[in-house]
């Protein structure tokens, strides 16, 4: 029987990340440990792990079970894929009978989503414990009995998964927006009182005493306030309206007759696909398919041995990859970013970083100090900034926490210009999509029963 307990764990760098975490856990199953990005989750996975010191408190297991840990970034297997490592170290981890407790960081990054079922498969499979970091909703309500939300430098533990708590949160939410609002109208009553007594209470001590008791019942009162659970919310606010150069029916995208072939490798013969304006498209397919080299094709990137690959004329597009994570400039700051990238005002930069969920502190951090789904979110801001008629996503959600995913699938449902979405995240896709293709065979065909699949 695995049991872990947690005893008022703290843990800070600049600023206080995890404080007074105390819970306990008994039994297998499968955690989800969610929160925002730079909540905390991986640090809390690593001090569990032993591979970072906590501030102060303890944690302490039954007997002695054997940890196994996947972390979120893989430098060994120098001669695989991202996927192919994730997938080579999931398999030793989960089969090979050396452990009792798996601790996963996101084990569901680059992966496809034909490799994403087999590793709900095998987590199922597995008799101990998992904790696991994704932000994959599908993933999570498929496969998790537990969750543990990571919120406000707290962890508050659900004894269900994932599924069941995103219905039991919002009503959560929704309680505690009533009281919040309660709680406001009393603040504002006893702040009044407060300052009619402050002007009496030099006329005598009954109406001093009076005044300072009343002083520290508004103290009281403010210290035990709950906060406005609207804080937590991420919505990507920016414009999306699009430019009056979209006609319907036109050709946004066009790919005809194309024939691509690395020197060793053909990847398409006589490959045609064609988006219209408006229209938003999936683009699916296993990993190593030739997905990514059609994008370069469509933008440019790359020159078709024959055939055509275009976008429409006079259509602004926007490109958003994985790959622009590296160019950020690790010394930089976001808002530095915005200001050399866009002629703006700082205020200005700051306004639009604040709608992709940026705090006061973290829109003038170094980036290097940023998790990696904090990189996603600058990236999306600087990307969608520019207003393109056309957007290009190619694994978008990656190391994008719930929240942020969420919001910018409320952003691409919104916007009224063409999408070609790349992405493994099944439940995006069906939202946002309204027709889904998949490279195949070196062609490019129509996937009609994708969507919508369970």
């Amino acid at each position: 029987m695995i049991n872990l307990k947690i005893t008022k764990l703290e843990k800070s760098y600049n600023q206080p990340l995890l404080d007074d975490i105390t819970l306990t856990h008994t039994g297998n199953g499968v955690v989800a440990l969610i929160g925002d990005n730079g909540s905390g989750k991986s640090t809390l996975l690593k001090i569990v792990m032993g591979l970072e010191e906590q501030d102060s408190g303890k944690i302490e297991w039954g007997g002695e079970p054997r940890i196994g840990y996947l972390q979120q970034e893989i430098d060994s297997l120098p001669t695989l894929s991202g996927g192919q490592k994730k997938i080579a170290l999931l398999a030793d981890l989960i089969y090979s009978n050396l452990y009792d407790v798996l601790l996963l960081d996101e084990p569901d990054n680059h992966l496809d989503i034909e490799n994403k079922q087999w590793l709900a498969n095998a987590i199922e499979s597995f008799d101990g414990l998992v904790i696991m970091i994704s932000h994959d909703r599908h993933l999570l309500k498929q496969i998790t009995t537990h969750t543990w939300l990571v919120e406000d430098r707290e962890i508050r533990t659900y004894p269900f998964g994932y599924e069941k708590f995103v219905n039991e949160y919002e009503k959560e939410r929704e309680s505690m927006e009533h009281l919040f609002h309660v709680q406001e109208k009393e603040h504002k009553r006893l702040k009044d009182l407060v300052n009619v007594f402050k002007a009496r209470a030099s006329s005598g001590p009954k109406m001093a005493r009076y005044y300072h008791a009343l002083e520290k019942r508004l103290a009281r009162f403010e210290a035990e306030m709950v906060k406005d659970p609207k804080k937590h919310d991420a919505h990507i606010q920016l414009s999306t309206s699009v430019s009056g150069k979209q006609i319907k029916h036109k050709i946004a995208i066009m790919v005809k007759d194309l024939d691509f072939s690395y020197p060793d490798n053909s990847v398409l013969e006589n490959a045609e696909l064609y988006v219209e304006v408006g229209e938003k498209v999936a683009l699916i397919s296993p990993n190593g398919s030739g997905k990514s080299t059609l994008i370069k094709l469509i933008l440019g990137h790359l020159e078709p041995s024959t055939g055509v690959a275009r976008t429409g004329e006079n259509l602004k597009v926007g490109y958003y990859s994985q790959e622009h994570l590296e160019a950020l400039d690790k010394d930089s700051s976001p808002i530095d970013c915005f200001t050399k990238r866009f002629p703006i005002a700082d205020y200005e930069a700051a306004a639009v970083l604040r709608k992709f969920y940026f705090s006061k502190h973290t829109i003038k951090s170094k980036i290097w100090t940023l998790s990696g789904g904090q990189k996603a979110r600058l990236q999306l801001a600087l990307f969608l900034y520019t207003n393109p008629d056309i957007l290009i996503l190619d694994e978008p959600t990656n190391h994008l926490d719930l929240k942020s995913v969420a919001a910018l699938e409320e952003f691409l449902v919104d916007y009224e210009g063409t999408v070609l979405l790349i992405s493994h995240d099944h439940d995006l896709l069906n939202n946002v999509c309204d027709i889904a293709y998949e490279v195949k065979n070196k062609k490019i065909i129509l996937s009609p029963n994708f969507l919508n699949e369970d």
